[in-house]
């Protein structure tokens, strides 16, 4: 796997049931294990995107996209390696609070990572993570001592920096 890559595939497609089922299916087909996933509703209406991370030789690419572009449903995909997009995700990680010190510290590790902490309760602290993969990770990483209970990230969400229109 050494000579795999990470892409992440944008697949523009009508808004319609089934199409997620379709296309993972496609992949699934193919033993090829998705990363992370994530579908949301574009700016333009009855349109959605699907955004698919996953580890593969550059040279399946082609075949992929043309492959998703067949279904009725999809109006264009695109693959994209890392330099060629603004992605983000969002992590959420709960870690306890045993004493009030402790959320102070807390609050001076997260906001060193542009984290921050979205709730506090009797016994615990949430904190929001944005940023890459990466980001998500240093922050959990550094907010072990103080005993993380859970650790959540969303998919990656993405967008090219080269505008491309969907119907070209």
């Amino acid at each position: 796997m050494k000579d795999h890559k990470l892409y992440t595939i944008s697949a523009y497609t009508e808004n319609s049931p089934g199409v997620l089922h379709r296309l993972v299916t496609s992949f699934t087909k193919r033993k090829l294990n998705i990363e992370s996933l994530t579908v949301s509703e574009t700016s333009e209406e009855g349109t959605s995107v699907i955004t698919i991370t996953l580890r593969l030789e550059a040279g399946v690419i082609p075949t992929i996209i043309k492959q998703i572009e067949r279904m009725v449903e999809v109006k264009k995909a695109f693959a994209s390696e890392d330099d060629e997009l603004i992605f983000k995700e969002v992590g959420l990680v709960r870690v306890k609070i045993e004493k009030p010190e402790d959320l102070s510290n807390i609050e001076e590790v997260v906001t060193k990572h542009n984290a921050s902490v979205v709730y506090v309760d009797d016994d615990s602290a949430i904190i929001q993570t944005i940023g890459s993969e990466d980001d998500t990770q240093v922050v959990c990483k550094m907010l072990e001592s103080f005993g993380v209970f859970q650790f959540i990230r969303s998919g990656r969400i993405a967008l090219r920096k080269q505008f491309q229109s969907i119907y070209s």
